[in-house]
């Protein structure tokens, strides 16, 4: 048996959002420890940042925007939204250690107005990555769903992607050999029918398989694929809600 999403339906811009369930290879329970924490969606000149600890060597970490500090003591495969000012020029993103002056990585990010950005510190051989992704997805039409999956796992290796119904064959995969901070594209599903399962490239191995069923009908949804607590396989994951 896979895992569900569980997700908490969320507004787009004038609500909340909420990164509320992780799961882990068929018949393991699910971990608790990972979700984002639900803030106000941004009111005036501000937009959204989801920030998502994804890198197993760095067990707590800090995002400052400007020096200013926005997600401190962020665990590893946790995150947090949170509303960032919006202004005409880049922002300055950087990612230390909690309580060290290191930086592991940096990136500009033009913040505009009720705007949502993922931000994704990811694990590299030596060092580490920042994913921006700045959601411009839209919703499907009629009673579908929409999902894609983001390789965060530097233990997994190039994987396949396979969105299917619920049923166990795995045929054509949607993405393939998809390395570390690789992305999927998004794919559109029956509400309460879609199964994501991620293989080793050219293989059968599933390395993750996800339970969808629980998408109602205009959600979009990343599956944020990362290693166990403390690195390693197997592998786990985030749900990031996209939309609705």
């Amino acid at each position: 048996m896979s895992q569900h999403f569980k997700f908490t339906r969320v507004k787009r811009m004038f609500g909340s959002r909420t990164l509320a369930s992780v799961g882990m290879l068929a018949g393991v329970v699910a971990l608790t420890g990972c979700k984002l924490d639900s803030n106000t969606a941004p009111t005036g000149p501000q937009g959204i940042i989801q920030f998502v600890n994804a890198a197993p060597r760095y067990n707590s970490v800090d995002l400052d925007v400007d020096s200013l500090s926005v997600a401190p003591g962020e665990l590893y495969g946790n995150g947090s939204t949170v509303p960032v000012a919006a202004q005409s020029t880049p922002r300055k993103f950087v990612v230390n250690i909690t309580n060290d002056t290191t930086i592991l990585a940096s990136a500009p990010v033009l913040v505009s107005d009720q705007s949502v950005y993922t931000v994704i510190l990811t694990q590299h051989p030596v060092g580490a990555g920042l994913m921006v992704l700045p959601d411009t997805v839209t919703a499907p039409t009629g009673n579908q769903a929409r999902v894609r999956v983001i390789n965060a796992s530097p233990s997994a290796g190039s994987v396949d992607v396979y969105v299917t119904t619920t049923d166990s064959t795995l045929v054509n995969p949607i993405a393939t050999n998809v390395p570390l901070e690789g992305i999927s594209p998004y794919v559109t599903v029956p509400s309460g029918a879609g199964r994501v399962r991620v293989t080793t490239t050219g293989t059968k191995t599933v390395l993750l398989d996800v339970d969808a069923t629980s998408l109602t009908a205009g959600q979009v949804r990343t599956v944020l694929m990362i290693d166990s607590p403390g690195g390693g396989l197997p592998v786990t994951w985030l749900a990031i809600p996209d939309l609705n």
